[in-house]
């Protein structure tokens, strides 16, 4: 067993230990291989340290590089946008410089400017243009005496007027003239709901216009009155639908169940606003509105109802018929050019409209802009779009004011057409303090004056044209207005006409007419009467207040020293006709000989008015025409019926027979007495007549007042 073990393990030993040997030869050569390997190794790791920091480096620096082209193209491309900002925004320099310091001056003189527009809107709206601005001038001077800061003739227009909004206005209706735009100030300013008196109606045309138009009013208007059944159920309608609403013709106390809404008494309920109306509970709707007119000229209302609405006085101005009738007479001598000034119009107001939008779109943009604005690509791009369209705008507005201008030159030729209107409708309106029946309404007189127009002779020249146009319009008021007076008043009124015309040339002093109308002056002086026996106290009173006009210097004097000489036109039959002793013929005009036969002989008065209106108009202006009931069917349309205003004992059906017959329409004229219970007969009878074009006579009508 050993032997055997011992073989074996020297068998073994042969193979092993060459293995032995070979396993040591292989290990040292591995150490030395991995004594290599190491150093491979650490060469190796030191040269991918290499590399890693040249990758760092170069990555830094490629970044560095890639960060300095970002840089570049940004600082380009903000360069480029810097400039189109600048090009967009440097037109604007100039004016925004401007309106900046505009701003600072008016933020200094914030506090007066803010107390007299409050005032205005407060308590000046009921009132005639020239009160307002003598009120206005009070303030100012106050503001001065307490010193404090307010522009230099600060009022309500200056303050609070947007230029925009007031062509808006006028598009719609609103008379240029400075008192109308204040009242439209008022009307979009104030808080509480205006009550506007209208004799002539053009608020009530105005706010209908505005009504109609959606950008203005978007849910349409509704028209009213208190003797309408169903006037709250309008009413309820506009508040919950926001609607307009438009009260018409008040009198002078207004229904107790819109006093809630006049106090707008608003509540929460269930988080909504809501109202009582009458009965009912009505949900607030932020875009409704209301308006109340009043046709009478004078109305006289309790504090307690103006102090729930706003009251304004929007009575036609002398300014502003006169523009309208320079529109109507333009209508119809130059109508192509009437509504080419009408489209510019509109088109400036639209462009302005437009201007401004792009200002506050700019001026929004710039203020909310977040980083750097020039990094703002949106901005950029929207700003050179406004710029480009703002002057594109901007010189189409020039172009427009050019034009219109040319065309206002145009128009205005025709203004002496429309002065002489305006001052024949003030004439008769005036009227109405002579008798309470003479009152002529806007619309009347406006048909008469187109009537006139296209009557009147033609003529090539415009100079010939106009002189025809005042004159034929002139006369044809007169005959007009004839028709409807008393024949006391009638001389009354071609005197009336007359003055009116001179002054509105500043041929008549105002003093000289105040003293022949009253037979006082400002001042008078304290002279011994000369001749008490044939000059009593009033005439010589009168004498001595008129010799301290300037034309009459001296006049009491030469009465005194040379009596005897104007006793002799005391003792005139026709005094009127006489010639006043010494220089006085000579110095004095006609109407000024008016004033010194006013104190001599008050008596002959009327007749020297007579001899004033014949030498000033001519001798038809006193000379009313005859009734002529064909004249007056020509006049008249089917809208305006004939109103027969009877004195004791005429009647004049016969001679409407006698017309209706010469006319061929006596089996087409329909007769009713009016009187109780013929309301619905008259009804009938005049409805008929509309659909076959019969004539209807109502006669009585004073008996049945209630039912016209």
């Amino acid at each position: 067993m050993w032997a055997r073990a011992m073989y074996k393990y020297h068998q073994v030993t042969l193979v092993v230990e060459p293995k032995k040997k070979q396993l040591a030869e292989a290990q040292a050569s591995l150490d030395i291989t991995m004594q290599v390997l190491q150093r491979a190794q650490s060469t190796l790791a030191a040269a991918e340290t290499q590399i890693a920091t040249l990758e760092a480096n170069f990555k830094e620096a490629n970044d560095k590089k890639e960060q300095l082209v970002f840089d570049v193209e940004q600082c380009r491309a903000r360069l480029d946008r810097a400039v189109k900002l600048m090009g967009g925004l440097g037109g604007e320099r100039t004016r925004w410089s401007k309106t900046c310091e505009d701003l600072t001056i008016s933020y200094d003189c914030l506090v007066g400017d803010a107390l007299v527009s409050a005032g205005s809107i407060s308590y000046l709206g009921v009132f005639t243009p020239d009160f307002r601005q003598s009120i206005v001038k009070s303030w100012q001077i106050r503001l001065e005496e307490l010193k404090l800061p307010h522009t230099f003739h600060c009022g309500l227009r200056s303050t609070l007027s947007e230029p925009v909004a007031i062509r808006q206005w006028t598009i719609c209706g609103l008379p240029q003239d400075s008192h109308s735009v204040e009242n439209g100030i008022i009307m979009s300013k104030g808080r509480r709901y205006p009550l506007l008196i209208d004799p002539q109606g053009q608020a009530n045309r105005y706010i209908k216009n505005m009504g109609k138009d959606t950008a203005i009013c978007a849910n349409d208007i509704d028209v009213i009155k208190l003797s309408d059944k169903n006037f709250l159920r309008t009413l309820e309608n506009g508040v919950r639908f926001g609607r307009w609403v438009l009260l018409e013709n008040i009198g002078e106390s207004l229904d107790a169940a819109l006093e809630p809404l006049l106090l707008q008494q608003k509540f929460k309920q269930g988080g909504t606003e809501m109202i009582k109306i009458g009965d009912s509970t009505i949900p607030w709707n932020d875009a409704f509105k209301f308006f109340m007119t009043t046709k009478l000229s004078n109305p006289h209302y309790a504090p307690e109802v103006c102090v729930k609405v706003s009251l304004i006085n929007f009575a036609i101005t002398f300014t502003g018929l006169e523009d309208q009738l320079l529109g109507v007479v333009v209508v119809e001598e130059m109508p192509e050019m009437e509504e080419k000034k009408n489209s510019l119009v509109v088109s400036n107001a639209r462009m302005r409209k437009e201007l401004q939008e792009l200002e506050d779109q700019i001026l929004f943009m710039l203020s909310n802009s977040t980083g750097n604005i020039l990094d703002d690509h949106k901005l950029i791009e929207t700003l050179a779009t406004s710029k480009i369209k703002s002057q594109e705008i901007t010189q189409k507005v020039q172009e427009a004011e050019v034009t219109e201008k040319q065309i206002d030159e145009s128009r205005n030729m025709y203004r002496p057409v429309a002065y002489r209107g305006s001052i024949l409708y003030f004439c008769i309106a005036d009227l109405a303090s002579v008798d309470p029946m003479y009152q002529y309404s806007l619309q009347w007189f406006r048909n008469l004056f187109v009537q006139a127009i296209r009557l009147a002779t033609a003529a090539e020249n415009i100079t010939t044209r106009i002189e025809n146009l005042n004159g034929f319009f002139t006369y044809y008021v007169y005959t007009n207005i004839c028709r409807s007076l008393f024949e006391r008043h009638k001389l009354l009124f071609s005197f009336l006409l007359t003055v009116r015309i001179l002054q509105g040339y500043d041929e008549i002093d105002a003093l000289e007419w105040m003293f022949l109308i009253s037979g006082k002056c400002l001042s008078s002086q304290s002279l011994a009467n000369p001749a008490p026996d044939w000059i009593d106290n009033r005439m010589w009173s009168e004498i001595c207040a008129l010799s301290t006009l300037p034309a009459f210097t001296g006049l009491a004097d030469s009465v005194a020293a040379r009596s005897s000489a104007w006793r002799v036109i005391y003792d005139c039959l026709e005094p009127h006709a006489a010639k006043l002793p010494e220089k006085w013929s000579e110095k004095l005009n006609s109407f000024q000989c008016l004033c010194v036969l006013r104190t001599l002989r008050a008596d002959k008065v009327p007749d020297g008015v007579l001899n004033y209106v014949i030498q000033k108009l001519g001798t038809q202006f006193v000379e009313p025409p005859p009734f002529d009931l064909m004249a007056c069917y020509k006049d008249s349309n089917v809208l305006s019926p004939l109103i027969f205003v009877l004195s004791k004992g005429s009647d004049p059906t016969k001679s409407f027979n006698e017309f209706a017959m010469k006319m061929k329409m006596d089996r087409k004229t329909r007769m009713l007495s009016l009187g109780q219970g013929q309301g619905p007969k008259a009804i009938k009878m005049i409805e008929e007549a509309t659909q076959k074009g019969n004539w209807v006579l109502l006669q009585n009508c004073h008996l049945f007042i209630s039912w016209l």
